[in-house]
């Protein structure tokens, strides 16, 4: 019997679903309802410093945004699109005896992952889920809270800046897929 020997770490956001254009849509939505000035049009990677800068708010503002673009943000999912690691996970799922688990690692706040897993119906391929919200390097702080070897685990990243984060973290570099 072949020994399952790899763990599969996907990211989410550009990797499994393009979420740039529902991400900067709630952002737009949550600017109309306080009355400040839209994003006029910015649909790439949109993040809140770029909003803060752009619309030139400040602390308070900002945080009434964020919380006003959460709540936007499950109306505008139907922007969404699957992303280019989606035949990657099937595969994965297909092949389940190389790998001994599937992970769903992400930046996202909880309730944006879990909206945008369903909306895609791909909620149910993950043994965990783990959203980092933001809080820091994501690999880092997921190879010291869970017990998994990083130099057995295969990662699914689209950003370069996350790549380097998990070779930091000990993901060897052979088992980097970077997909765009």
């Amino acid at each position: 019997m072949k020994q399952k020997a790899h763990i599969a770490i996907f990211d989410l956001d550009g990797t499994l679903v393009d979420t740039d254009a529902a991400n900067a849509a709630a952002y737009d939505v949550a600017l109309q309802r306080f009355g400040f000035a839209t994003l006029d049009g910015m649909y790439g990677r949109v993040s809140s410093n770029i909003v803060r800068k752009a619309a030139k708010l400040r602390d308070d503002e900002m945080n009434a945004v964020i919380r006003a673009k959460v709540d936007a943000y499950r109306r505008q999912l139907g922007r969404t699109c699957l992303g280019p690691a989606v035949g990657a996970l099937r595969y994965v799922r297909d092949n389940r005896n190389a790998f001994s688990k599937v992970v769903l690692l992400t930046d996202s706040a909880e309730r944006r992952a879990y909206e945008t897993l369903r909306f895609w119906s791909l909620d149910g391929c993950f043994e965990e889920i783990v959203c980092n919200g933001g809080n820091g390097d994501k690999y880092a702080n997921y190879f010291s809270s869970f017990d998994s070897d990083p130099a057995a685990c295969v990662v699914w990243e689209n950003e370069n800046r996350q790549i380097n984060a998990a070779i930091a973290a000990g993901v060897k570099n052979e088992n980097i897929r970077k997909v765009a």
